[in-house]
Formats: structure tokens, sequence, C-alpha cells
């Protein structure tokens, strides 16, 4: 076991001063987006003893910290299938696997879970019907939308606003102005419109604007966490989360970003029916489910990645029965983790990460605080 240096990825919807806060650093003066552990080859941790690359085989997941500022780009990830036809796709059009058009650089699926350190807010997953047929209409989508809604035919819905005109976009963003004004009444529509127009200020224009009527807008409280499924349309918002995923890069957006849009190739992962819930931590040692559909293609639950929410003062924690190599990421406090024989505890200090290997033997954490807990295998 020892202690990982990760790798922190700045990007321009980051925060100047969130993981700085958390690690206990000056801030660089630049938006760190994330903070990440893991073996992806764009930006692998690195083990403290010796410095050494960690590998694939050691950690076949990427946990993140993210730190969004401002919202991410509105988009899905590919099922097993999806990315491997699209992976095939851009190969035979001849496109370069860092082109920026690319949509599918590899041929994995990419679930993600997300546990909110604080608040955090996203965009994940469409309304019920009747929900989205009222917000739709109350914010002025074109009637064709809000009927494909009506028929739960998504992927028409989605195609026909993302092909929407100008006009359609200033009328949605007009309808918003109309509702937040009033303040008459409250039927539900305000906080929608609300984000419609926080968003339109960042992406005057864009089509990708229409689909917020459309989709759950949510806010995790600290330790609440949501399974994004692949096929699931989503976008994070804003705060501080921990972030567990396959290791893939795979992402097809639909908009609210600069970078390359591929609205064709979105109506074709897209999941509509896919509804996964918040999951709240109920005890001390909180293990969330990846994908509660319990569907068996979800890639994190075949290979048995699990995430874990470990929160207490004086809690103590056996990991005696493991079966693959674990990440222990504390977010508040300490823990302290104790191996078998004379070797010396190892301290995990706040915004600070730990690899345990699968062959390490018994173990125990000792908590004082949060910590974060990733694991592979079958884990009872």
């Amino acid at each position: 076991m020892d202690l990982l240096d990760g790798v922190i990825r700045s990007y321009d919807w980051g925060s100047t001063t969130a993981l700085a806060d958390l690690r206990g650093v000056a801030p660089s003066g630049v938006p760190e987006a994330e903070l990440w552990f893991g073996a992806h080859p764009s930006g692998p941790a690195t083990f403290r003893a010796d410095g050494r690359r960690a590998t694939v085989d050691e950690m076949p997941f990427l946990v993140k910290v993210l730190a969004v500022e401002r919202p991410l780009s509105l988009q899905a990830h590919p099922d097993e299938r999806a990315a491997r036809d699209g992976h095939r796709r851009e190969d035979e059009a001849g496109l370069a696997t860092d082109d920026p058009r690319r949509c599918f650089p590899d041929a994995s699926a990419k679930p993600e879970m997300v546990c909110a350190v604080g608040s955090f807010e996203v965009l994940c997953g469409f309304r019920p019907v009747d929900d989205a047929v009222a917000a739709g209409a109350a914010l002025g989508l074109p009637r064709s939308a809000v009927d494909a809604v009506g028929r739960a035919d998504w992927s028409t819905a989605v195609a026909s606003l993302l092909a929407a005109t100008s006009d359609d976009v200033d009328g949605l963003v007009s309808a918003a102005h109309g509702i937040a004004a009033d303040g008459s009444t409250d039927d539900g529509h305000r906080a929608t419109a609300d984000l419609v127009l926080r968003l339109a200020e960042l992406h005057p224009g864009d089509p990708a604007l229409l689909l917020v009527p459309l989709l759950r807008h949510l806010v995790l409280a600290d330790g609440d966490a949501l399974f994004v499924a692949p096929g699931v349309l989503h976008a994070h918002l804003s705060g501080l989360a921990v972030e567990v995923m396959t290791v893939s890069d795979d992402v097809v957006r639909a908009g609210l970003t600069t970078k390359h849009v591929d609205p064709a190739a979105l109506v074709e992962v897209l999941r509509p029916d896919r509804v996964d819930v918040i999951e709240s931590p109920t005890v001390p040692v909180h293990r969330y489910l990846a994908g509660q559909s319990g569907e068996p293609e979800d890639p994190m639950s075949k290979a048995g990645v699990a995430l874990w929410r470990l929160s207490g003062t004086g809690l103590e924690v056996d990991l005696s029965d493991r079966h693959g190599p674990e990440l222990v990421v504390c977010t508040q406090g300490t823990v302290r983790i104790r191996a078998a024989g004379d070797r010396p505890d190892l301290v995990v200090g706040r915004g600070e990460a730990a690899w345990i290997g699968p062959d390490e033997g018994p173990a125990e954490l000792l908590v004082d605080g949060t910590a974060h807990r990733v694991t592979v295998g079958a884990i009872a």
C-alpha cells in the first residue's frame, strides 16, 4: 500500500480555489477542475514511495474529485455496443484518436457514479412524461417536440430540438424571462426558467438549451450519490464531488460547450428509459449501487467496481475480505490504514488518496472524518 500523487486537470469550468482548499495548498491561479487518481494514460497517478506510475492492472478504474464552478457540457456516454460501433465508424472514417471530432476514441463504455462532497447540482435523465410535457409547454418549446415527448418518443423530440432554429431558442429564453419575472405564482417552472437563463448567459443561442426543460434538475446533498448509466443525458452544474468511472474517454455531446457536438450520434446512444435515483447514505459505512436497475451489462457492475462512503469519528472498517485493488480518498479529516505485521500505519490526509494492493493481506481503516473507498471484485 502507498500514498498516491494525483494529477490536477485544468479546464475552464473548474474552480480556482476548491481543490486547493481540499488539499490545503495555495491556489495555483488557474481553474482546477479535476483531481485524478488512476492509471489513465493522459494523467496516471504516481506512487509516492518511488514515483512509479500506476498501471491499469493496479487501478482498473478512474477516481476523480470534481470541482465544478461553471456547468459542463450536456452529454451522454455510450454503452459497450455503441462504443464498439462508434469507435469502428470513426476508425473507418480515418479520424485520428486525438481528433477533436472524435466521440469514441476508444471502444469502452463509460458509466459514472458521483458522490457529493457538500452540495452538488446536476441535470440527469429525463423527467416523467407528464412533467416534461408541462415544462416544455410552459417554456415555449415547439409544439411538435412537446407532442413527441407526450408520446414518449424521446429520440424524435431530442433530434428535432437540436435541429431547432434560432427563433425557437429565442422563444425559450423569452418564456423563461416571463416566468422568472412573474412573482404572482409559483407553478414549479420558475427554477427551470432560472436555470435556462443561467445557461443561456453562458451559451447564447445554443439549441441544447431547449432540452433543459425536459431534464431532471437535481441537487445532491452531502454524501448523496447518483449513478449515471450509459445513454443518460446529463450535465454537472456546480459543486464538489467524488466521481468513479471506467477508464474510457468516450463522450457524445449535445451542446452547451465549445467542443464538438454530434446530434446524430447523441440520439443513437440515448437511453431515455433509464432513470436512476439519488441514493443517500444510511449507515456510517455505506456501499452505493452501481446501477440500481441491476442491469448485467453495466460495466461497473460486471467488474465489481463499487463506491463506499465511510463517515464518522473513530470509525473502524475491516478490510480483511478483499478481492482486488482498492483506493481510499479522504475528503475530510484523516484516515489511518493499519496493515498486518510490523508495518507502520499509513495516514491519508484531506485531499489525499492511498492505494491498497490485492495481495496486501488483512488491513483496517480508522476513519476520523469522511473517506470514499473504491473497490473492485466480489465484495460481500
